[in-house]
């Protein structure tokens, strides 16, 4: 490992300076512009409309399959931009997280609300399958289209298969922690 003189690694201090770069871009080129104004008004608009379709009375299980979706989207989304496979050209902070990105607000959501709305494994599954085909061949072609997604070695029929088996998995995760609280309810109470 290379030192500076400061005793810093080099490696940290070419992110701090690619920082800094990422984050006089976005206050040159991205901050206020139409597109970040659009792009904050459908983030908005997407929570607003997901908390109004939100089950209140299932608050807790689909905020948590919403959140651990979106860490595992997260995860995915540093991945997919450290390596380069995508990156997103505008964004409504110049600083991780992308809560803009596809993966951390769209499948967030809309797989919450396919969690909510669907109980048996097969209804969920086929939704799941419709929902996974709408962002990757829908929505995340028109935001490439609009300039908020760039593709650099990836191609949309990867995202597929990954958003279905993360959708599936997470599921099953979700089931098996409230199971596991209604088991020691019944112990405890």
């Amino acid at each position: 490992m290379l030192l500076t003189v400061s005793g810093i690694s080099a490696e940290s201090e070419i992110q701090k300076l690619l920082t800094s770069a990422h984050i006089e871009e976005w206050l040159q080129q991205d901050l206020f512009q139409i597109k970040w104004w659009l792009l904050l008004g459908l983030t908005i608009f997407a929570f607003l409309l997901w908390w109004r379709l939100l089950a209140k009375r299932r608050l807790p299980e689909v905020i948590l399959y919403a959140v651990l979706i979106m860490i595992v989207m997260m995860g995915v989304d540093e991945y997919g931009e450290e390596l380069p496979l995508w990156d997103y050209p505008i964004d409504i902070l110049p600083i991780f997280p992308v809560i803009t990105a596809t993966n951390l607000l769209i499948l967030p959501l809309a797989f919450s609300l396919v969690y909510q709305n669907f109980s048996t494994w097969i209804s969920f599954a086929r939704i799941t399958i419709l929902v996974a085909a709408l962002v990757s061949f829908v929505i995340e072609p028109g935001m490439a289209w609009g300039g908020y997604y760039q593709l650099l070695n990836w191609k949309y029929y990867y995202s597929f298969p990954v958003y279905i088996v993360v959708a599936l998995f997470i599921r099953w995760t979700v089931i098996k922690i409230f199971g596991i609280a209604e088991r020691a309810k019944k112990h405890t109470g």
